[in-house]
């Protein structure tokens, strides 16, 4: 099920007592904290029923122990872990965790989130296969269309299908923009509560969020310009500097391997089998091993590792960091 639809449901009057939310696309993950916390706290209740955890700082007794402690002021608690997959698990930890989601308080809801879950791993195969477990992948622009039409029906305006359209084409498919986008299309509207195409046409711009591809393309053309450009139109429509950071690391490591089986002179099909990628992966890298020695690659991968820890670590603007980056990784061979 996809985090999109467990809102649905909710919307309907269906509320699991356990949630586990994954993926990249955090704005659904956002949307379904925000109709849990409207449901279950109020002002008064809040010191008493609400917990939030950082799985980093926190222990799955932790968790545990707040959805199973009765509140004072009665009913459900809303206990809520963010980035969960950064707790430190041990076997009996796994398993406590696991007991608990089987066997669930009935005065509370726990709602677990984490931007990766391995299926491959004990605890997310179990997490994953829960009835409140929510894919919060990147939607289809097809059902982005239906999902904004009804964002509008729920705030008591009509959103035409062509001027859902319009809103798509020019925004991209990114949720908490386009959100964003309809609020000031119903404000333009006033009274109106049909918003067309025309109304959507006269408040939003083209403003469609270009590919991050696009970016590391610029990056292995060398091309700092396009590079810097396309990176400031990623930050301004709400794309996350270390995602933006960790294509490209992968695309320069896809460059330098294949550099290096290429100076062996292995085969190109045979690159693509040794390194497990499609070859049409092995064709795009193929055209740019040339415009960096394996001196820039070394240094490019250095100045990668210092971005990654600065984005981290320092209160430095993550504008700043990437443009800098970009300037270096598209510096002329010495």
């Amino acid at each position: 099920m996809t985090a999109l639809e467990l809102i649905r449901a909710l919307n309907g009057g269906t509320r699991h007592p356990v949630y586990f939310l994954y993926g990249e696309e955090d704005f659904f993950s956002r949307e379904l904290l925000r109709l849990l916390t409207e449901k279950l706290i109020t002002p008064e209740n809040r010191d008493f029923n609400f917990e939030s955890f950082e799985g980093k700082t926190s222990h799955p007794n932790d968790w545990i122990e707040a959805a199973k402690t009765f509140s004072f002021l009665g009913g459900d608690k809303l206990i809520v872990v963010r980035n969960a997959e950064e707790a430190s698990f041990t076997d009996t930890d796994i398993q406590t965790l696991i007991d608990y989601t089987k066997n669930p308080a009935p005065d509370a809801c726990l709602v677990l989130t984490a931007r990766k879950a391995d299926r491959k791993r004990k605890l997310y195969k179990h997490l994953t296969g829960l009835p409140g477990a929510g894919d919060c992948a990147p939607p289809k622009e097809g059902e982005l269309v239906m999902w904004i039409k009804n964002r509008a029906k729920g705030l008591g305006y009509t959103l035409e299908t062509d001027a859902a359209q319009t809103l798509l084409a020019r925004i991209g498919p990114k949720p908490g923009i386009l959100a964003q986008e309809l609020d000031k299309v119903i404000t333009f509207a006033g009274g109106n509560k049909t918003l067309s195409q025309a109304a959507v046409a006269e408040v939003v711009g083209a403003i469609k969020l270009e590919s991050v591809f696009e970016l590391t393309d610029a990056l292995k053309e060398k091309n700092a310009d396009r590079a810097l450009r396309l990176l400031r139109n990623q930050l301004a429509h709400g794309e996350e500097p270390v995602k933006v950071l960790g294509t490209i690391a992968w695309q320069f490591r896809l460059i330098w391997e294949v550099k290096h089986h290429q100076q062996k002179r292995v085969p190109r099909q045979q690159i693509a089998k040794v390194m497990g990628q499609k070859p049409f992966l092995i064709d795009q890298a193929l055209r740019f091993t040339g415009n960096f020695t394996e001196r820039q690659l070394r240094n490019g991968f250095q100045s990668l590792s210092e971005a990654d820890v600065e984005l981290k670590s320092t209160g430095k603007a993550p504008e700043g960091i990437l443009e800098s980056l970009i300037l270096k990784l598209c510096a002329k061979a010495e």
